[in-house]
């Protein structure tokens, strides 16, 4: 059954193409989280404000640890 969900999900659950920092946003806004709870993934304040912002690329090791916390695939975040 757990397959045939994941599946299910796998082909339904795409998010629209969208850029990392609005994916980042949405992820949180969807979860009720505050900037404050990329502090951890990203470092600092200011680097997560820059994120959100646009104004800041996210780095590869950065995708992956958004990704195991928001549980999606890295390629949102890239």
């Amino acid at each position: 059954m757990v397959d045939l969900v994941h599946d299910f999900e796998e082909r339904h659950d795409q998010f629209p193409s969208s850029p990392p920092h609005r994916m980042v946003a949405f992820l949180l806004e969807q979860r009720g989280l505050q900037s404050s709870a990329l502090y951890p993934m990203l470092g600092t304040k200011s680097r997560a404000s820059e994120v959100l912002s646009g104004k800041r690329g996210i780095s590869k090791a950065q995708a992956k640890r958004l990704a195991a916390f928001f549980h999606v695939g890295v390629e949102l975040f890239i």
